[in-house]
C-alpha cells in the first residue's frame, strides 16, 4: 500500500467528493441521495471550523479514490467515530479500506483515544468484513432513517484502542 496517501481535505476537494458520493454504487450502498458541488463546498467550509471532526481524501499516488471522515475528536471521553469511509468501486475489495482504517487506529492510539466506533448497514457485508478484520465488534443493533428515506437496520461496531 505504498502508493496510498491520506491527506486532509481542502476546498479544492469538493469536485471529487461530489463525484464520489454521486457514484451510483456508493449512493446505493450508503443509502444516500445525490448532491451538488455546492453541498460539498459548504461542507468542507464547515468541517474546517469544527474541532470535533477531521476529513481526509484517500489517494492512490495522485489520484483521489476515497473519503475518510472521523468525528468525536473534541470529547473528553476520547471516543472517536468513523462517520464515513467510501472508496470508488474499482478500489473496493483491494485491502485499501483495511489499510486506511488500521492507519487511523494507530494514529488515534498515539493521541490517547480509548475507542473507535462506527455504524454500518446490516446488509453491507463487504464493509462488515473489513471492519471485523480491523478488530471491530458489533455492540448494538439499531434502525435508522437514512437520507434517502429508507429505514435501515444497522450495526453499531466498536473497537477498544487501549486496555482499561
Amino acid at each position: 500500500m505504498k502508493n496510498i496517501k491520506i491527506i486532509k481535505v481542502n476546498e479544492g476537494d469538493s469536485q471529487f467528493l461530489q463525484e464520489l458520493m454521486n457514484n451510483e454504487s456508493v449512493l446505493t450502498s450508503l443509502n444516500e441521495v445525490p448532491t451538488t458541488i455546492e453541498v460539498w463546498t459548504d461542507a468542507i467550509s464547515e468541517w474546517e471550523q469544527d474541532a470535533d471532526e477531521e476529513d481526509f481524501i484517500i489517494f492512490d499516488d495522485s489520484m483521489p479514490i476515497g473519503w475518510l471522515g472521523i468525528n468525536g475528536l473534541s470529547t473528553n471521553e476520547k471516543k472517536a467515530y468513523i462517520k464515513m469511509i467510501a472508496l470508488l468501486p474499482k478500489y473496493q475489495n483491494s485491502g485499501i479500506g483495511q489499510y486506511v482504517i488500521n492507519n487511523l487506529i494507530e494514529n488515534l492510539k498515539l493521541q490517547g483515544y480509548v475507542s473507535i466506533g462506527l455504524y454500518t448497514d446490516q446488509s453491507n457485508m463487504q464493509a462488515q468484513q473489513c471492519y471485523t478484520k480491523c478488530g471491530f465488534e458489533v455492540t448494538a443493533m439499531i434502525e435508522q432513517k437514512m437520507s434517502n428515506g429508507a429505514v435501515v437496520k444497522r450495526y453499531k461496531m466498536e473497537r477498544l484502542l487501549k486496555e482499561h
